[in-house]
């Protein structure tokens, strides 16, 4: 208490009673104020005197009772014949605050003036002001006092915050808010459980260096956590003391122990703050900040894992993986990665509904974890993409739970009355070691060999081989999604078109197949055949599709605004993927009107094989496109084994003969006979005919001479930036003027 008074009342805040002292009892030398500890911490003179502290350090404990009782005055001559006189002074809440000496001179205690019962009565409105003073600031010192560890509270938790935000991985801001809350309470032994996600992360101070961790985390799961169910907030808990024990954590202690909820408000986990450092008991300020501190881990724990299934999601399972990374130490050290992806989820969403795949999912998500190892730690990248780590461990022990994982797959069988649908699963597994590259190569390598399980029929198994050639364009095709995605959200595609002419009357063509090209992020060509390669394998044809359509017709506006252009039309190539999307008509529709160009215009060209593999997609699609005014041009045609017998399923406009029958039709018999074929067909059906890749003027000739209407390839036109066709329609135009 010394310390707080001598802080607290310096000469300047007892200004206002020294003057009023000496008002009361003029007669009074000196007037001094010691605190509860018999520390002189104010006088009126300003001079410390000795023989007073003398004085005040010599009162008999029973004497300074009966003080502070108010019922008995303490007088005293001093060895130098002055007089003192001790009265206590009370805050307002009663409390003791210290002890008035007034000093007289020498026998003035002989004088019959000196009455002390009359000088306490005059002294008290003086001790009442010294009283509320005192009262006063010690108030104002404890609000510092509060204000302080407040402002260090805040200051933890604003350090905390920008720690968590800063951190690389989810284990390193778990670490931080379970190291610096402990560090911050005092604590012994502090630890983050959570059994259902395999999290422990612990820190222990140096009284109890040698404590049994594992007896101490045990005893949280199995006897504490269940306690905690209910509870809201941090809970205070007395944890008895072991009669005769030596172990420190043993000798009894307070626990604050903080629930972890998931999202639907159960207890998963616990966060244990256990023994002060200073043996001291947790306040309700403790129980406030560590409130704080749950709700951070909560957060970072949301951001980790999966709310469905617990499961680290793909934020969480790469840190996770970065983690494993640096446990690799000798070079012949590997993980293993297992890549699970379900087969025919698709199906039970389509046909039972959503909820139905989430019970397929949670049902896988259970079957993972019945016999997972505690080298193992789960993951769900996506919706029914899952991956999961073995440390140290070699390619036979993953092979060998997977195999397990797959015999239990009859349980996913999802059936709903008189209806069922199996949903199997692919499985790849891969490497992870210091010479297989880093942790992303790591999981594309994992979910190469996890397609390649689902390319050669599903339901299956593969290891990775880095010296499978299937698997390269697989990984080469991964490697090209990141850089076409660039390409959709930049500039990196161009368009080109090639001329489709009349091969009877030669006039210049104003008719031209629009063809994609793209460039990579060095400005290098990307091969056309690994573009589409990669587009297919990764379903985004459509977005590349809308690219096109869109991009092509307002070019083709361009075009026919130029007087010799009126009559230029195109002809633009759709995926069997498009064929498939309900909202891509719409966004022809839309586009088209948007445009103001003509329908009639505007020729879609569609494979043979993605309209037999579809048909009645197919049918659907290309029977509407024919209701806006659109031409359909059937791609490719003559490929197939039945090309002829699903013609007539198909309302089109132009067959275009598959260029494997041009480029030798000079040479080879039997394609000129399918060439023939076609045309014949095609004329009874009114539809007319074009032959693609006519590279020279002998093939020009021939196809001519057998009744192809139009012809396209290098013998006509090379394919050429649509600027350059722009350029010279305009420059016809200016010749048309002039």
């Amino acid at each position: 208490m010394s310390a707080d008074i001598q802080d607290l009342t310096p000469k300047k805040k007892m200004s206002k009673a020294e003057g009023l002292l000496h008002s009361l009892v003029p007669r009074a030398q000196c007037f001094c104020f010691y605190d509860n500890d018999g520390e002189c911490v104010w006088s009126t003179d300003g001079v410390d005197d000795r023989e007073i502290d003398n004085f005040v350090g010599d009162l008999p404990e029973d004497l300074v009772e009966k003080i502070v009782a108010r019922d008995e005055i303490v007088r005293r001559t001093l060895p130098s014949g002055r007089t003192a006189l001790a009265l206590p002074a009370y805050g307002d809440d009663e409390q003791r605050l210290g002890m008035l000496v007034a000093l007289f001179s020498r026998n003035a205690g002989k004088s019959s003036w000196f009455n002390p019962s009359l000088l306490k009565s005059i002294l008290e409105p003086a001790l009442e002001v010294i009283g509320e003073s005192l009262s006063v600031d010690r108030q104002l010192a404890a609000a510092r006092d509060r204000a302080r560890i407040v402002e260090k509270e805040l200051e933890l938790v604003y350090e905390v915050d920008e720690k968590i935000h800063g951190a690389k991985t989810r284990h390193s801001s778990l670490g931080q808010l379970v190291g610096q809350s402990g560090r911050f309470l005092g604590i012994n032994y502090s630890v983050l459980l959570i059994p259902s996600k395999r999290i422990r992360i612990s820190a222990t101070h140096a009284n109890w260096k040698g404590v049994k961790r594992k007896v101490l985390d045990r005893y949280l799961v199995e006897q504490l956590l269940p306690k905690l169910e209910g509870q809201r907030g941090p809970v205070i808990f007395q944890i008895p003391a072991v009669e005769g024990s030596e172990e420190p954590a043993e000798h009894g202690y307070q626990a604050l122990l903080s629930p972890l909820l998931d999202s639907q408000g159960n207890v998963e986990g616990i966060l244990a703050q256990l023994g002060r450092v200073d043996n001291n008991e947790f306040s309700t300020r403790d129980v406030r900040f560590m409130t704080h501190i749950v709700r951070k881990v909560e957060y970072v724990i949301e951001r980790t894992f999966d709310a469905m299934t617990g499961f680290m999601n793909r934020n969480g399972f790469e840190d996770q993986l970065r983690e494993s990374w640096k446990a690799l130490t000798a070079a012949d050290d590997a993980h293993q990665l297992i890549y699970f992806d379900l087969d025919n989820l698709q199906l039970i969403n389509d046909r039972f509904g959503q909820e139905a795949g989430d019970a397929v999912i949670l049902r896988f998500a259970r079957l993972l974890e019945e016999d997972l190892p505690m080298s193992g730690v789960l993951s769900r990248l996506t919706g029914d993409d899952f991956c999961m780590i073995l440390t140290h461990a070699d390619t036979e022990t993953a092979l060998e739970f997977a195999q397990n994982v797959r015999s239990k797959g009859e349980s996913l069988r999802y059936l709903e009355g008189d209806m069922s649908l199996q949903v199997t699963m692919s499985i790849g597994i891969a490497e992870f070691s210091r010479a297989s590259g880093d942790i992303a190569n790591a999981l594309t390598t994992a979910r190469m060999a996890c397609e390649s399980a689902k390319d050669h029929g599903r339901d299956r198994i593969e290891v990775y081989d880095a010296g499978d050639q299937s698997m390269l364009r697989r990984y080469d095709d991964m490697q090209l999604v990141a850089e076409i995605q660039q390409a959709l959200d930049g500039d990196g595609f161009e368009l080109l078109a090639q001329p489709i002419a009349s091969v009877k009357d030669g006039d210049a063509p104003y008719c031209f197949e629009v063809l994609l090209r793209m460039s990579d992020a060095n400005g290098e060509r990307v091969p056309t055949k690994a573009l589409f390669s990669a587009a297919e394998r990764y379903r985004m044809m459509p977005q590349i599709d809308r690219w096109v359509v869109s991009s092509a017709i307002a070019r083709l506006l361009e075009l026919q605004a130029c007087a010799g252009g009126q009559d230029a039309s195109f002809s633009i190539n759709l995926s069997g993927q498009s064929l498939g999307d309900d909202e891509f008509l719409s966004f022809i529709e839309e586009e088209l009107e948007h445009s103001g160009v003509a329908a009639s215009c505007v020729t879609f060209e569609i494979t043979e094989s993605a309209a037999v593999s579809n048909l009645k997609k197919a049918q659907e699609f290309i029977n509407r496109l024919r209701e806006l005014g659109c031409r359909i041009s059937l791609d490719d045609f003559g490929t197939g084994l039945s090309s002829f017998a699903y013609l007539k399923d198909f309302s089109v406009d132009t067959l275009k003969i598959d260029g494997g029958f041009i480029r030798d039709i000079v040479d080879n018999r039997i394609s000129e006979s399918m060439v023939v074929a076609i045309t014949q067909v095609a004329k009874v059906m009114g539809l007319q005919t074009v032959a693609e890749f006519v590279e020279t003027d002998e093939a020009r000739e021939r196809v001519t001479a057998l009744g192809v209407d139009f012809a396209q390839g290098h013998a006509i036109g090379r394919p050429v930036a649509i600027e350059s066709v722009l350029a010279d329609f305009s420059d016809q135009e200016k010749d048309s003027v002039g």
